[in-house]
């Protein structure tokens, strides 16, 4: 009880009678507390402490306490008042929303991935696990591929329902991403139960061909020839699957034409330009004389219907044509991978 006295006597003193004193915390009071040491002393205090030295106090030293008390908690209290614009930056709502905005940005990326992986399979084995589902939610998914593929399984699906399949991809509605994330999951389980026939293959075949194609015509030829030792079937497959139509374009002008001079059928170029993109197909005529480009181009506008197995015959003709040309070194078949 006394060193509570004497403590607040260092801060706050008051006039007393000299007289001898023996208390052993006399010595106390040769010793100057600053406020900012006093109440750091004070708040160090347990509560009861607190309880203890405030009634060993006399009434003036008491209201000296609680004025000093008081002046230390107002500037607190100014500095506790934050401007409005600070307080809304952390009210819930705005961390929430962030929260919201960050999880629909990470399911987004999830669906992208998942159906991205699905492109690895053939469009027939795709069509042939969205067989089960209705058109509606057949043209969610074909919504949800580039459009290359889509197209790609769109053919592969039965005729009597790419009709309704279109329809419903032309018609706007809402998909939740919980609806699409479990739509793309049983398709992955589906197609993982599907036997992998000829359509996969064919993607391997392509695969291999690329790989052959970026090692140049020669190098190609002379595996491919390897190949055929042990299955001329595949070897076969090897050589078309090499190379496709479109990489006529970085043909040369030159080198065009001497293609066209060793198949100069402007029947055979329309059949086979029927189905290539305009720009493409601008390109390629591009480089023929005048006179030969509107042959073709009026073989085309007579050309009312063909039949896709049409188009990829004349396709192959050309194409086999321009890879026998290149490996005689007459063309350079593959000037457009050493650009890519």
């Amino acid at each position: 009880m006394r060193f509570f006295s004497t403590l607040l006597k260092l801060l706050l003193p008051h006039k007393q009678e000299k007289r001898h004193n023996t208390d052993p915390l006399a010595g106390l009071s040769a010793i100057r507390l600053s406020r900012a040491e006093f109440l750091k002393i004070y708040n160090s205090m347990s509560e009861q402490a607190r309880v203890r030295l405030f009634n060993s106090l006399n009434p003036e030293q008491q209201q000296k306490l609680l004025a000093l008390l008081a002046e230390n908690s107002s500037p607190k209290q100014e500095h506790a008042e934050e401007p409005e614009w600070q307080a809304e930056d952390f009210l819930p709502e705005k961390d929430e929303s962030k929260v919201e905005k960050l999880r629909q940005a990470r399911e987004k990326a999830t669906l992208k991935k998942r159906f991205e992986e699905l492109t690895s399979y053939a469009p027939e084995l795709v069509a042939e696990a969205l067989s089960p589902e209705s058109p509606a939610l057949a043209a969610v998914v074909l919504l949800q591929f580039d459009r290359k593929f889509a197209s790609q399984v769109l053919k592969k699906m039965p005729e009597l329902a790419r009709g309704e399949v279109v329809r419903a991809m032309a018609t706007p509605r809402q998909i939740s991403s919980e609806v699409l994330l479990a739509l793309v999951k049983k398709l992955s389980q589906r197609l993982g139960q599907l036997p992998q026939g000829e359509g996969q293959k064919k993607d391997f075949i392509r695969h291999a061909g690329e790989i052959l194609k970026h090692m140049g015509i020669e190098a190609a030829q002379r595996i491919t020839r390897e190949v055929r030792e042990l299955d001329a079937a595949l070897a076969e497959k090897l050589e078309t699957a090499q190379y496709r139509f479109e990489d006529l374009v970085h043909l040369s002008a030159r080198d065009f034409r001497i293609l066209f001079r060793e198949l100069p059928d402007e029947q055979l170029w329309a059949r086979a330009l029927r189905a290539t993109d305009q720009s493409q197909r601008k390109l390629l005529l591009g480089k023929l004389p005048v006179r030969r480009a509107g042959l073709i181009a009026a073989a085309m506008a007579k050309i009312k219907t063909t039949r896709l197995d049409s188009i990829d015959k004349a396709r192959n003709q050309i194409l086999k044509k321009a890879m026998d040309l290149a490996a005689h070194h007459k063309i350079r078949l593959n000037q457009g991978v050493a650009n890519a």
